[in-house]
């Protein structure tokens, strides 16, 4: 990239141009984060498309299609430790579209009822192998039972960035690379630059590389369709966003409490203050049963997992 000859001058200031156009390792950066138990804040946001629809007349005579689905948005933590995720926690908000349509189905289909109860904010915390979680409209936490630190954070986002083995295979499959111009982050202050990933993994690969997809999925048969994923790291090789897009045509015939619900789906998540301390809590909480249906993965997964 340089000439064989150049001035002294420029000689002089190759060091500080060659630091600063250095390409970050994504693999390094998240194992350096691993190493020291680093964590990070999250936001996150995403839409789901469902099956339901109703022929509906409009004040001008006219006749038209409209569809139920589903829109969240939230914010949460995660902690890391040698080996991924070992706590986090989530703060949901999920609202439904033309919620009528998926009242009229709830009665004979068990998965739209259970969507219907996770309307509004749910919480959900991860840690010590336990997994805890605050239903809509109630006031007591509940103890649903063992689950790994990852659970809390990774039911809604499938492409878990922070596993070592999930990251390696998605940089094997990237497809497309970009790097962005040097900017100041609205939120933190601070002077980055942005490298842009993208790829697509099949639910089944996804399967057999990630633990926490494992985890909520809750069942091999997920089928071959395609996520298409967008992997967002820093300049430090540090994760700062990721997120996945998902069309079920043809649909995947899995066994799930969703199964032929989800037309597609899209969510993701924005990491920020790897830099800063963080600690997760269990909060106070009695033994029971979580909702049902709380998270997108339950498309995937058997009503059978919950316990």
């Amino acid at each position: 990239m340089h000439p064989l000859i150049v001035a002294l001058t420029l000689v002089t200031a190759a060091p500080a141009t060659l630091h600063a156009a250095a390409e970050p390792d994504p693999m390094a950066g998240l194992r350096a984060l691993l190493a020291r138990g680093a964590g990070a804040t999250t936001e996150f946001h995403g839409q789901v498309s469902t099956d339901l629809s109703k022929e509906v007349v409009l004040s001008n005579g006219r006749r038209t299609f409209i569809g139920s689905g589903m829109g969240l948005r939230g914010t949460g933590r995660v902690k890391l430790g040698r080996a991924g995720v070992i706590a986090s926690e989530h703060v949901r908000q999920l609202s439904v579209s033309n919620k009528e349509l998926m009242e009229e189905a709830a009665p004979d289909d068990p998965y739209f009822a259970g969507v219907l109860r996770t309307v509004g904010t749910l919480r959900t915390v991860s840690v010590g192998g336990r997994q805890y979680q605050l239903a809509p409209g109630s006031k007591t936490w509940v103890r649903t039972g063992r689950a790994s630190g990852a659970a809390a954070a990774y039911g809604d986002q499938l492409v878990n960035v922070l596993e070592p083995a999930t990251l390696r295979t998605l940089l094997s499959l990237k497809s497309r690379k970009s790097v962005g111009p040097w900017t100041t982050d609205r939120t933190t202050g601070r002077r980055q630059r942005i490298h842009t990933l993208t790829g697509t993994i099949t639910l089944k690969e996804l399967h057999r590389v990630s633990p926490s997809f494992r985890e909520a999925a809750g069942t091999a048969a997920v089928g071959t369709a395609e996520v298409t994923w967008t992997y967002m790291y820093d300049d430090r090789g540090w994760p700062y966003r990721v997120g996945w897009r998902f069309y079920a045509h043809p649909r995947p015939a899995v066994p799930g409490l969703g199964h032929d619900r989800i037309l597609r789906g899209h969510l993701a998540t924005q990491y920020r203050g790897w830099d800063k301390p963080m600690t997760i809590t269990a909060p106070r909480a009695r033994p029971g049963r979580g909702l049902p249906v709380d998270d997108l993965a339950d498309v995937l997964s058997a009503p059978g997992r919950r316990r």
